[in-house]
């Protein structure tokens, strides 16, 4: 065989010395230098000297036993942390591919809303003969046809432009209403999930309940529903005040009015849980006495008043930084007919006497201000009696609201009391100021517990992480 520069015949370098004897050196090829490197490296031999070196024996001392199982450990650690990293990488990707590619095919159709009539049906028997076997709801946005045919529980999406969110939005029947905890909109496992808005929602056309609730996980890196924790700062809360919900039938804009750190299990805060999950409320007072105690709980004041006749939305997801069962929660009201999106964020300031649940304060070792507003409902031989309590009769539930209303307000939740609410009035706050707002601390990796029992008693959302 001709040898050549990049021939793998061609002989390895050899290294002769000055002085010598002139002698015909037999030089081995890179092939057969190869070929006699693996039979060394993987003869018997060299399997069995792996084994001796690896495998504790019997007759090794105590200290090359040691060796072994700490080498061994830490080569399965890197293995093993390796293929973990790849593994939610991978995921990490597809997710983030998945809503990128879904955003811009509803962006290239965004403009179809505003053709004729006569060109959007036939754009819809087009599409109609492309989905033969999906019925379409009467008087929904073209834009969402092929999100809509690819999952017949699609609603929408949600956006907030300012912090790079835009996920699509799923409700699933009552029946399943956690269905899209760990699946995604191809309805395929995923951690992430797909933010689902709550089963018992109306989302039918030029219609929501009183409290449309969206969930969805954190997972800390920038998928989901993380970036909301960044409205526990002020400056979080400036530079994105307005929320966009975009249904199958039309956009609609949402002033932010709160943000809370609340509980989801009674044991966190000395037996009490503040339900606002509730979709439809009986009467007047039972809805404003819940927005007194999200005003009560806001870490943010943002100038945004309630009354009434608004709706409101809101978005819910795991915050377990702090303290054990945390929920981070994002309120909103409905923009009013006629009133402009403009936020005035420059009379929003930061609510350094918000109401936390106990668990708060014992974590950061402070005095909670409010423990003298309400009587705990636990002490040692009972808590936890009260918390399976909780959990078997309102697992699945649906939420006792009248029973909540003083707890949530501070005050009488019935009848038919004033029709609108201040955040600047509100309930009286008191004057002693803590020392450590949660506004003001940095998210580290959280400890999701996604599978704890639900003690809220409104739905599922205590699942969500």
């Amino acid at each position: 065989m001709k040898q050549g520069r990049n021939s793998f015949e061609e002989p390895a370098k050899i290294v002769k010395r000055a002085d010598a004897p002139e002698e015909e050196v037999y030089a081995l090829t890179f092939s057969e230098a190869f070929s006699n490197f693996f039979r060394k490296r993987f003869s018997k031999e060299a399997f069995r000297r792996f084994i001796g070196n690896t495998v504790p024996l019997k007759n090794d001392p105590k200290k090359e036993i040691v060796r072994k199982i700490v080498r061994a450990l830490s080569v399965v650690l890197l293995v093993g942390g390796t293929g973990y990293i790849l593994f939610f990488y991978h995921g990490y990707r597809e997710k983030a591919e998945l809503y990128l590619n879904l955003e811009n095919e509803i962006d290239k159709l965004e403009y179809v809303d505003d053709l004729p009539e006569s060109e959007q049906k036939k754009m819809w028997e087009q599409m109609k003969n492309k989905y033969p076997d999906v019925e379409f709801p009467e008087g929904m946005s073209l834009k969402f046809a092929n999100l809509y045919a690819m999952n017949q529980d699609s609603v929408g999406v949600l956006r907030i432009p300012e912090k790079d969110l835009w996920v699509p939005l799923v409700q699933s029947s009552a029946s399943s209403p956690d269905y899209y905890l760990w699946k995604d909109i191809h309805k395929k496992y995923s951690r992430y999930g797909n933010p689902y808005i709550d089963a018992r929602c109306d989302m039918s056309k030029d219609s929501f309940s009183k409290n449309t609730i969206i969930y969805g996980h954190n997972t800390h890196d920038m998928l989901g529903f993380n970036i909301l924790t960044s409205y526990m700062s002020l400056d979080g809360y400036k530079e994105a005040p307005v929320v966009t919900l975009d249904t199958l039938y039309g956009p609609s804009q949402w002033k932010i009015f709160a943000v809370i750190l609340t509980n989801s299990t009674a044991s966190a805060d000395r037996g009490h849980l503040f339900r606002y999950l509730v979709t439809d409320f009986s009467s007047t007072g039972e809805f404003m006495g819940i927005v007194d105690g999200i005003y009560e709980r806001s870490m943010i004041k943002t100038g945004i008043d309630v009354n009434k006749n608004d709706k409101i939305l809101t978005l819910y997801t795991c915050y377990q930084d702090i303290f054990e069962g945390g929920r981070l929660v994002i309120f909103a009201r409905l923009l009013r007919d006629g009133e402009s999106a403009d936020v005035d964020t420059s009379k929003a300031s930061f609510n350094y006497n918000a109401r936390y649940p106990q668990a708060y304060y014992d974590k950061l070792k402070i005095e909670n201000p409010y423990e003298d507003l309400t009587e705990s409902l636990m002490d040692e031989t009972t808590s936890e009696d009260i918390a399976d309590e909780g959990t078997s009769a309102e697992k699945n539930d649906a939420p006792d609201v009248t029973q909540n209303v003083t707890e949530a307000s501070g005050e009488n939740g019935g009848g038919e009391e004033p029709v609108s609410r201040n955040p600047e009035e509100g309930t009286e706050s008191p004057s002693e100021q803590t020392d450590f707002p949660a506004s003001e601390t940095t998210a580290p990796a959280e400890n999701n517990n996604n599978g704890e029992n639900n003690e809220n008693g409104e739905g599922s959302a205590d699942t969500v992480g």
